[in-house]
C-alpha cells in the first residue's frame, strides 16, 4: 500500500537535451524482432502429456508489435499415426498445424497471427492431439509425449518508443542501463540500488542485465543498441521529477532528479502502483512510503503466488505446489499444508491413489474414493526444504483402460485458499547461498568500502542477481560499512580490495591470513590452514551467519579484477545464481568460479527443534581450494587446530 503525502504533477513539454558525438546504431529492421521463450518468462521447454493435452502460454507483447510465429524444435514420440496442434486465442481457432507421423525431431513454426493482445500480453492455447498406431496409447505417453524446446517468439511490426513515464518500461527488457556521475552521492547510490531491485522484480523469471555506467560529460547517454534497452539517468539536483528525454538515434532516456530528500521517491514512482497515472513526459511525485509486507506464520497458496492449481490427464494428474521461501518473506521451517481440493470420482471399474511428495520424499498417500474430496494436513520435513520446494499432489488411476482417445481424463484441483503454516528458521534451511535472498528480507543494508562508481556498480550487480531469484522486491538501503556492522539486520558488503574490518574478517569462512596461507573456519571453532609455496590471490562471495542475521560479503585479496570476473560469470548465464551451493564462491586466477560445499552443512537433525548452531566449512572446502590453486601455487602444507568458539 502507498501512503501519499503530497500530490503528483504532470506537464507535457520535455526539455531538449544537447547531444554530441553520440554512437549511432542501425535500427532494428521491421518484422525481425525475436526473443527466446526463456527471456519471456516461459522457460526453455513446453511439455505435453498423453494423446490429448492443452498448454496455455502468456507472453508479453511490446507496443507497436504483434505476435507472428513461435519457432521451436518438436520432439515427437514414437508410435504416432497422426498428430496436430490447434492454436487458439480468446476461444478462436487461429490455425491447425499438422505433425509428422512417427517419432522424430523436427523444426516447427507455429503461426500466432491474429492472437488477441490485451494489457501488453497475448494468451495462446496449444491444443495437442495425437492418434496412436492401432489406437493403443503407449504407456510412456502418460508422463510426456511431445516436447517443444529452444523456442523463439517472433514479432511483426516496429517497436514504439515510449513517450510518457507510465510507458517507459517495456513488456520486454533487453538490458537496464543506469547512468551516474563519476562520484555518485549517497542519494544517487541509494536510488540506483532501489531501481536495480524494483525493475528486476518487475521482470520476474527473466534475469535482466543491469549495468551501471558513467554519464558522459554532455549529460546524454549514448544511443542504446536495441529498442528494448532502457537508460535511466540518476542525478541529485534542485529540479525534482522524472522526465522522458529524446536521445538521438536511440530510444529516449529517463532522467530521475531530486534533492537528497526527494530523489528516492522519484525513482520509486517508475515501478510503483502510481506509475500508471504518470501519463505525461515530465512527472513529479510527492513523498510516499512503501510499507514492507511483514511475514506471517500462516498464508494461503494464493498469498504465496502458487498458481496452476488444476490439471487433467489420462491415468495420472498432478499439481505442483512450488513453495518459494522468498514468498514467505523469511527463512522457514516446520512447514505444514492444510490441503483442500477435489478430484474426479472414479468409476467402480477403476481404482486410484493420491500421493503427496516433496521432491523425492513421500509425505502422505491414501486411496482415492468416490467422494472426490481432498481434506488432508501434510507436513514437509525440514530436511526436504529448499529455497524452492516442489510439493507434488498426484492422482494416479489403475484398472480398466479404454482404446486410445476413448478413455476419459481425470481432473485434480487444489484450492488456492489452502493454508500453509510455518515458523521462522534460525539458522535458515538450507544454509549458505540457498538461504538467499529470503534471509535478506524485508530490508537489507548495502555497504561498500568506497562509494566510487565501480563499487556502486558491483553492489548493483549483486542486488540484481539476488533479485533474479524472487518476484518479491528487495528493499536495499545504502549505508556505510560501520553502520552495516553495527546493525542487527542483514547486509550485503562489497570490499573489492580486501580491506575488511577485523570484526567482519574474523567471521568469514575462508580468509588469507598471510600471502601464502589460507585459513578455513567454521562456527564450531575449528580452523584449517593451508600454506602454499607461492603467493595465491583469489576473490570470493561468502555467506556469513552471525547472531541471527545473514551477511553476504564480496571481497578479494587485493585483486578487484577477480571479483569483477566472478560477478560477470554469475550474470553471463541465467540460473547460475539459483544453482549456487555452499557458503563460499571461490575464484582463483585463470580458473572458473566454484562453490565450496561442506557436506556437514546438511545436518542430520534438521527436523529437530530449531537451534542456534551454524553450518560449517571443513575439509571438503580445503580439498576444493587445493584443487583450484595447487597447480599454480606449488607445494601445500596443511594443519588443523582448534580455537575457542566465538560467542554468539
Amino acid at each position: 500500500m502507498l501512503a501519499l503525502a503530497t500530490s503528483m504533477t504532470l506537464c507535457a513539454n520535455p526539455i531538449t537535451a544537447a547531444a554530441q558525438d553520440l554512437e549511432a546504431t542501425e535500427p532494428t529492421p521491421p518484422g525481425e524482432v525475436a526473443f527466446p521463450t526463456r527471456n519471456l518468462g516461459l522457460g526453455p521447454n513446453i511439455e505435453f502429456r498423453g494423446n490429448s493435452d492443452v498448454v496455455t502460454l502468456t507472453f508479453p507483447v511490446p507496443a507497436g508489435n504483434t505476435p507472428a510465429f513461435l519457432d521451436t524444435t518438436a520432439e515427437l514420440p514414437t508410435n504416432v499415426a497422426r498428430g496436430w496442434i490447434d492454436v487458439v486465442s480468446d476461444g478462436r481457432l487461429l490455425t491447425r498445424l499438422e505433425l509428422p507421423a512417427g517419432g522424430d525431431i523436427v523444426p516447427l513454426s507455429i503461426p500466432l497471427t491474429g492472437a488477441k493482445v490485451e494489457n501488453d500480453a497475448a494468451v495462446i492455447s496449444l491444443d495437442l492431439h495425437l492418434v496412436a498406431v492401432d489406437n493403443i496409447c503407449p504407456e510412456d505417453w502418460t508422463l510426456g509425449s511431445v516436447r517443444l524446446r529452444d523456442g523463439v517468439v517472433r514479432y511483426a511490426g516496429t517497436p514504439a518508443a515510449p513517450q510518457t513515464v507510465a510507458d517507459y518500461l517495456p513488456p520486454i527488457l533487453d538490458r537496464l542501463e543506469l547512468y551516474l556521475a563519476e562520484d555518485p552521492t549517497d542519494a544517487e547510490a541509494s536510488v540506483t540500488l532501489d531501481l536495480a531491485a524494483t525493475v528486476s522484480a518487475r521482470y520476474s523469471g527473466r534475469q535482466v542485465p543491469v549495468d551501471v555506467r558513467e554519464l558522459p560529460a554532455n549529460g546524454v547517454p549514448p544511443a542504446a543498441d536495441t529498442p528494448f534497452v532502457r537508460q535511466i539517468v540518476v542525478s541529485e539536483a534542485d529540479v525534482t521529477g522524472a522526465e522522458v528525454v529524446p536521445v538521438p538515434d536511440g530510444p529516449p532516456a529517463l532522467y530521475v532528479r531530486g534533492d537528497a530528500e526527494t530523489l528516492l521517491d522519484q525513482g520509486r514512482l517508475i515501478t510503483s502502483a502510481l506509475s500508471g497515472f504518470a501519463i505525461g513526459s515530465d512527472v513529479a511525485v510527492g513523498a510516499f512510503e512503501t510499507r514492507p509486507i511483514l511475514p506471517s506464520d500462516s498464508a494461503t497458496l494464493y498469498d504465496l503466488r502458487v498458481s496452476d492449481l488444476e490439471t487433467s490427464g489420462l491415468g495420472i494428474a498432478d499439481v505442483h505446489l512450488f513453495l518459494d521461501q522468498t514468498e514467505f518473506g523469511r527463512p522457514v521451517r516446520d512447514v505444514s499444508i492444510d490441503l483442500q481440493g477435489s478430484y474426479t470420482p472414479l468409476p467402480a471399474t477403476q481404482g486410484g491413489s493420491i500421493t503427496v511428495s516433496a521432491g523425492d520424499v513421500m509425505l502422505d498417500s491414501w486411496a482415492a474414493d468416490a467422494s472426490g474430496v481432498i481434506d488432508r494436513v501434510v507436513t514437509v520435513p525440514n530436511s526436504a526444504l529448499g529455497r524452492l520446494t516442489d510439493v507434488t499432489v498426484e492422482l494416479r488411476t489403475t484398472g480398466a483402460q479404454e482404446q486410445c482417445g476413448l478413455q476419459q481424463p481425470v481432473t485434480l484441483r487444489i484450492d488456492g485458499d489452502s493454508r500453509v503454516f510455518s515458523t521462522l528458521a534460525d539458522p535458515p534451511l538450507p544454509v549458505g547461498f540457498p538461504s538467499l535472498p529470503q534471509t535478506l528480507m524485508p530490508k537489507v543494508d548495502v555497504a561498500t568500502s568506497d562509494r566510487s562508481l565501480v563499487d556502486v556498480s558491483r553492489a548493483v550487480e549483486l542486488i540484481a542477481g539476488l533479485q533474479s531469484l524472487t518476484s518479491r522486491p528487495l528493499d536495499p538501503e545504502w549505508v556505510t560499512i560501520d553502520e552495516a556492522l553495527a546493525s542487527s539486520g542483514p547486509a550485503v558488503i562489497v570490499d573489492a580490495n580486501g580491506l575488511l574490518p577485523e570484526a567482519l574478517q574474523s567471521q568469514l569462512p575462508l580468509v588469507r591470513t598471510e600471502d601464502r596461507r589460507f585459513e578455513v573456519r567454521n562456527a564450531d571453532g575449528e580452523s584449517t590452514s593451508l600454506t602454499f609455496g607461492t603467493e595465491v590471490d583469489f576473490a570470493s562471495l561468502q555467506v556469513v551467519r552471525d547472531d541471527g542475521r545473514t551477511v553476504l560479503v564480496a571481497t578479494s585479496t587485493g585483486t578487484p579484477e577477480e571479483l569483477d570476473r566472478t560477478l560477470d560469470w554469475l550474470s553471463a548465464e541465467p540460473g547460475r545464481w539459483f544453482e549456487l551451493e555452499g557458503s563460499v564462491l571461490f575464484t582463483a586466477p585463470d580458473r572458473e568460479p566454484i562453490s565450496l560445499i561442506d557436506p556437514r552443512s546438511q545436518d542430520d537433525d534438521l527436523d529437530a527443534p530449531s537451534s542456534g548452531s551454524d553450518s560449517t566449512v571443513t575439509a571438503v572446502v580445503v580439498a576444493g581450494v587445493v584443487l583450484l590453486v595447487v597447480g599454480a601455487a606449488g607445494a601445500v602444507v596443511w594443519s588443523r587446530t582448534r580455537r575457542r568458539p566465538q560467542s554468539r
